[in-house]
């Protein structure tokens, strides 16, 4: 009797080099950089994906104004593919604890690194001491990245068409200073905020932030500027004034009770901040901890997280 053939295929008939190459390719949208990655040549890699194609029975990529791109199937196979490579990725990672040794590279503004990101990264480290890091200092808006990083946190949407961007979450923008300054009372109004020094940063966001509220900065009696908004904030904890600054860069401050918000009201200014990583399926094992370590960390500072 003849049985009959399942409409769906089985995982053994489609060959993991094929769907290795498949999402190089997909990833890049481009064949030259996809074999390059694979050290293969152009005509190997492309001979990956006709394979493919021929065994599912449908094109994955399209030239449209001569870029290549992901059909419409293609791009639902790409999501399903780094999903199940992650997952391999973590396996094999599991069954050696020691691949957890070695360094990961983060990229930052000095402002995240200092008020927040190096806490995290000494909780990392008395968990998993085999773990070191290098950090690198990013330029607000800084738009190129070194090659160099895994984890990126970039204030401002970087150019990096070959890994993962995602905006992260917005700056939400409060005005800070030492207690004492208040006499550890909250200002009513915002008006009232003019009769005390500004302190600045690079950014110049107490500007938009007054005009937002209907007033005019310049009519506070003393300003002092500053080129980082990590060098404000320090200001504003030592008592020189009021610093403006992302409530995520000051929630441990206010915890302790080294600064306090000098009003209730905030305004959320445009800029935001991005993560930049190697796309899941690149990842090693100890990025993946300290990148859900970052995360954690920022949900119990109450961002407001897009990822």
């Amino acid at each position: 009797m003849k049985t009959e053939q399942s409409p769906y295929l089985d995982l053994r008939q489609i060959p993991l080099n094929a769907l290795v190459a498949f999402e190089a390719a997909g990833r890049h949208c481009h064949m030259r950089k996809a074999a390059q990655e694979m050290f293969v040549s152009h005509s190997a890699l492309s001979r990956h994906i006709k394979q493919l194609e021929s065994r599912l029975n449908t094109q994955l990529f399209e030239r449209k104004s001569n870029k290549l791109q992901l059909t419409a199937p293609g791009m639902r196979l790409l999501a399903s593919v780094q999903a199940a490579f992650g997952e391999l990725n973590n396996g094999l990672h599991m069954l050696n604890p020691t691949q957890v040794e070695g360094e990961v590279v983060i990229g930052t503004t000095g402002t995240i690194m200092l008020n927040w990101l190096l806490p995290v990264l000494a909780d990392v480290q008395k968990q998993y001491p085999e773990i070191s890091f290098k950090l690198r200092t990013l330029d607000p808006q800084q738009k190129a990245l070194p090659s160099e990083l895994d984890i990126a946190l970039c204030l401002g949407c970087p150019d990096e068409p070959d890994k993962e961007v995602k905006k992260l979450y917005d700056e939400y923008y409060v005005p800070v200073c030492n207690p004492a300054l208040l006499k550890g009372q909250t200002l009513q109004t915002v008006d009232s905020l003019l009769a005390y020094p500004l302190l600045h940063d690079g950014l110049g966001q107490w500007l938009p932030w007054f005009q937002h509220h209907q007033l005019d900065g310049r009519k506070s009696p003393h300003h002092t500027y500053f080129d980082y908004a990590y060098q404000a904030i320090e200001a504003a904890r030592v008592g020189m004034g009021l610093a403006l600054a992302d409530i995520v860069e000051v929630a441990e401050d206010i915890r302790q009770g080294k600064l306090m918000q000098a009003i209730d009201s905030a305004h959320t200014e445009g800029e935001s901040v991005y993560l930049v990583t190697h796309p899941t399926a690149l990842m090693n094992y100890r990025t993946q901890l300290v990148l859900q370590s970052v995360i954690n960390n920022l949900r119990e500072r109450g961002a407001r997280l897009c990822v």
